[in-house]
């Protein structure tokens, strides 16, 4: 990261997972963190920039296509479903090149060990390389699909539904791989900053999974035994809450918007590549399903990535409360300065709307996260009807 963040790095500890997730920044290029060299921040914007206008033209020649052809629903999702994917990979890079040019990762790393000294991360640090791990097979079984691809495409091999006239944009189909390489190098983009976005929502779920955990244990024991006692720590507790809050709504600041524009395109995306897999089998059914499954299982994982961490950090936030309430040791026997102290901290824990927000429309929650589900599984049961009459 930036010269003033590396000092540190001994004691933010999760700052190393972090750093080897944005070494494949610097691998592609895309890096602009303010303290580089103005030349090579340059060179970088001119790549990302090159890339993403070969990606948009891409995904405006295959809208032109869908438009302009006659009505088939295999080969208008299919187009839908690549537009979409690219459409988000594209929107992911500038994401990232945003935040490192910001430098709101590391901003938010040092709020969060400054808020409990990092204790919920070092103590979920096994969960945290599990993520790093699931990095890197997913970067891996990314290229290696595109390879596969692109392969079959230059040798002339019909990919699934896929229009014909796609492989033609530059006029020779040999010459696709070129899009194909963009649409790589963004994907790749867009990995990085899924993971970034992952690995930074769930630290600060497992800093409040461990704040829990200390309220959860609260007792009236050496430590606690005089009602002063009790009463400073209870308002040391609401401190470091106070804390904690302020990281989270530092977050959904730094990922509201990406996370309105991921889940405005996964829903699309997933919602055609499943209509793919479910329609009835043809000729060619098991050359379309090993081009096709790729994308729906990227699908579903970009989607499960994406609300999983934000809903269980709604949960746990909304937990605290509930674990307080639950404490007898604080309520019982009433003691009047305890009791106002505790009833102090209920109030400050009345924040419904903590979390990370869809471009502040709604906080991702669980329930906003089944309700998603059900409509998505109706849409694609109206999907595959209207295929079936269309045939």
């Amino acid at each position: 990261t930036s010269t003033e963040h590396s000092a540190p790095e001994d004691d933010y500890h999760i700052d190393k997972l972090f750093y080897r997730i944005c070494f494949f920044c610097f691998i592609l290029g895309v890096n602009f963190y303010r303290h580089r060299c103005p030349k090579l921040r340059t060179i970088c914007m001119i790549i990302v920039l090159l890339i993403c206008s070969i990606n948009l033209y891409f995904i405006g020649y295959v809208a032109f296509l869908t438009i302009t052809k006659p009505f088939q629903p295999e080969r208008v999702a299919t187009s839908i479903s690549v537009s979409t994917w690219v459409l988000q990979a594209t929107l992911s890079t500038f994401f990232l090149a945003w935040w490192q040019y910001t430098s709101q990762p590391c901003k938010l790393l040092k709020l969060l060990y400054e808020a409990h000294k990092g204790v919920g991360i070092h103590h979920h640090r096994a969960h945290l390389v599990a993520i790093l791990n699931g990095f890197y097979l997913v970067l891996f079984l990314t290229v290696c699909y595109y390879c596969c691809e692109m392969v079959a495409i230059f040798v002339g091999f019909k990919v699934d539904n896929m229009d014909d006239d796609i492989p033609l944009i530059f006029g020779d189909h040999r010459l696709f791989f070129i899009v194909q390489l963009a649409n790589l190098y963004c994907i790749l983009c867009w990995g990085v900053a899924l993971f970034i976005f992952s690995l930074l929502v769930h630290s600060a779920n497992y800093e409040f999974a461990y704040f829990n955990d200390q309220v959860r244990s609260i007792k009236c024991n050496n430590e606690h035994a005089s009602d002063e006692a009790l009463c400073n720590y209870l308002l040391k507790l609401i401190k470091v809450h106070n804390r904690l809050t302020e990281c989270v709504k530092r977050l959904d600041q730094m990922f509201h918007r990406y996370a309105f524009v991921m889940v405005a395109t996964i829903i699309p995306t997933t919602l055609f590549s499943l209509f793919m897999v479910f329609r009835r089998p043809s000729e060619t059914f098991c050359w379309e399903l090993l081009f096709s499954l790729p994308l729906v299982i990227f699908c579903v994982f970009s989607f499960f990535a994406l609300v999983n961490a934000p809903s269980q950090l709604h949960s746990t936030i909304c937990n605290t409360k509930s674990a307080l309430c639950a404490n007898t040791h604080i309520w019982f026997p009433y003691r009047p300065n305890v009791y106002h102290s505790a009833l102090a901290f209920v109030c400050h824990l009345d924040q419904t709307n903590l979390g990370v927000s869809i471009w502040g429309f709604a906080v991702v929650s669980k329930p906003l996260v089944l309700t998603t589900l059900s409509v998505m599984v109706t849409c694609l049961a109206l999907f595959l009807q209207v295929g079936d009459c269309n045939s």
